[in-house]
């Protein structure tokens, strides 16, 4: 039986580099689109808001006046 090798600093900071490469082609899989909308919507699922940008779309839509929609406008609802 051979006796454990001792490895250098370098070997050994190679052979992490190389499991963590491994490790993370394995988390990352490669997903493919029929359109971009598809992938914008991806895209979106997986990108959170900032909470600041988050608060302040809210007060912004909350300030904007709602509008009558297309067919009460043209029916007089």
């Amino acid at each position: 039986m051979n006796p454990p090798k001792k490895l250098t600093s370098q070997q050994r900071a190679e052979e992490q580099q190389t499991t963590a490469h491994q490790q993370h082609a394995e988390s990352t899989s490669e997903v493919t689109f029929n359109s971009v909308e598809e992938m914008l919507r991806h895209d979106a699922a997986q990108t959170p808001v900032p909470p600041g940008i988050e608060s302040r779309l809210q007060e912004s839509l909350e300030r904007t006046p709602h509008s009558k929609s297309w067919w009460r406008r043209w029916f007089g609802s």
